[in-house]
């Protein structure tokens, strides 16, 4: 019941912050050439709500209440593996359409990357760990980008 309202937190502020952000996402998926970059920037959004909280020191005040760390973490996971399987299904629409695009490496890959990322944002905070971020983005889109 907390993962589910920490969900919902994460949700409605991400939908108030990044309309834009999320509107180039969509059409990045839905160009061949460029869907491992719209999987990695769906795979951040729960960085991007991780930052928001910490401009705001939302996690003091949430560990005021009867919430854990660990709730806040696997919320911020669960809203990661939505938006990556939103996008899988954004991705696949687009590719039995045009004929093209494959599945096989970027969704994957893109939960893998939450795995890692995830843990040491919420370690170090989204300020501090900003440049192991932009190394770590660049290694999974290479990757990404050389498997597909």
């Amino acid at each position: 019941m907390k993962i589910r309202g920490l969900l919902l937190k994460d949700i409605f502020e991400l939908w108030a912050q990044c309309r834009v952000q999320l509107v180039l996402t969509g059409v990045s998926l839905l160009l061949p050439l460029f869907t491992s970059v719209g999987m990695m920037l769906l795979a951040m959004m729960p960085i991007y709500a991780l930052g928001y909280d910490e401009r705001c020191r939302w996690e003091r005040y949430a560990l005021a209440m009867p919430v854990r760390k660990s709730d806040l973490f696997w919320s911020r996971f669960l809203l990661g593996v939505i938006a990556i399987a939103l996008g899988a299904a954004v991705q696949a629409l687009a590719a039995l359409l045009t004929g093209r695009g494959s599945l096989a490496v970027t969704a994957p890959s893109a939960v893998v990357y939450l795995l890692i990322t995830l843990p040491l944002m919420m370690k170090l905070g989204v300020e501090k760990g900003r440049f192991l971020l932009l190394l770590l983005t660049m290694a999974f889109l290479l990757l990404s980008g050389a498997l597909a």
